[in-house]
């Protein structure tokens, strides 16, 4: 099951990634056709940025698609490079 412990995971794994690509969040968002705002919430595990929410981030299929095009990757290599 998604939980908050595995979406802080994810997050984690996505920012050592696009460290590794020598990406900014901003270059990041503009290459998967996402927003900065939603690489910073990914990046913190979080589903929003509103005080006090406690809701894991959960992407959706189009931003895995997104987020695996961006680092020129299928999206089961994502999965891989980012232990899912």
């Amino acid at each position: 099951m998604w939980d908050y412990d595995k979406a802080k995971s994810f997050g984690a794994s996505l920012k050592s990634l696009r460290h590794e690509h020598q990406l900014t969040q901003e270059q990041l968002a503009h290459a998967s056709g996402l927003t900065k705002n939603q690489i910073q919430l990914f990046e913190a595990g979080k589903g929003s940025g509103a005080a006090g929410s406690v809701s894991p981030a959960n992407p959706t299929l189009a931003s895995i698609v997104g987020l695996s095009a961006a680092f020129d990757m299928s999206v089961s290599e994502f999965f891989a490079a980012v232990d899912m």
